[in-house]
């Protein structure tokens, strides 16, 4: 399969213990196109590597292939009185907003520490800091447009773009 391809296929994710994490089926697959960013980096480059529609193929891959390590200091002390919803106890995933850009991350609730006032929040993304396993089946392979562009060539040339017009050169001009 040649990047820039778009794929069909139907997948089923587990960890190590054996824990189904996601799946994608016939009835409603996973379609993505290679080279956009759209997949996790291994699970993209194990599906690159499958050329036929038929095909099935088992593959794992490392956390730093995935959703990277987990990282134990990931995690915001946000004031009770900052959160709207109030319902929250451990284990629960929401979205906090960023007051400076107007952002949303997911977050998971670990901790409400009410003689601080304070809900602790993980910041890591669940998967993170696990191997993941995935049993895939190709359905449909779609060629690659002619004048395809991945998303890290675009990236790449619209940096290029920008020192030609001058915008590395940004913070003398303030």
């Amino acid at each position: 399969m040649q990047l820039g391809s778009t794929v069909t296929l139907t997948y089923t994710g587990k960890l190590d213990d054996g824990t189904v994490f996601g799946y994608a089926t016939a009835e409603k697959p996973m379609k993505f196109q290679t080279g956009m960013d759209m997949a996790i980096d291994g699970f993209e480059a194990a599906v690159l590597e499958m050329t036929e529609v038929g095909e099935k193929k088992t593959f794992t891959i490392s956390e730093y292939e995935a959703y990277g390590e987990y990282l134990d200091d990931y995690t915001a002390r946000i004031p009770m009185e900052q959160i709207p919803v109030r319902d929250l106890e451990p284990g629960k995933r929401v979205w906090l907003s960023s007051s400076e850009d107007g952002s949303s991350m997911p977050a998971t609730v670990i901790e409400i520490d009410k003689e601080q006032g304070e809900v602790v929040f993980d910041l890591n993304h669940p998967l993170a800091g696990k191997a993941l396993t995935f049993e895939v089946e190709i359905l449909e392979i779609e060629d690659a447009p002619e004048n395809f562009v991945s998303a890290q060539e675009k990236t790449e040339h619209l940096k290029q773009q920008s020192k030609l017009l001058g915008a590395d050169q940004a913070d003398s001009y303030r």
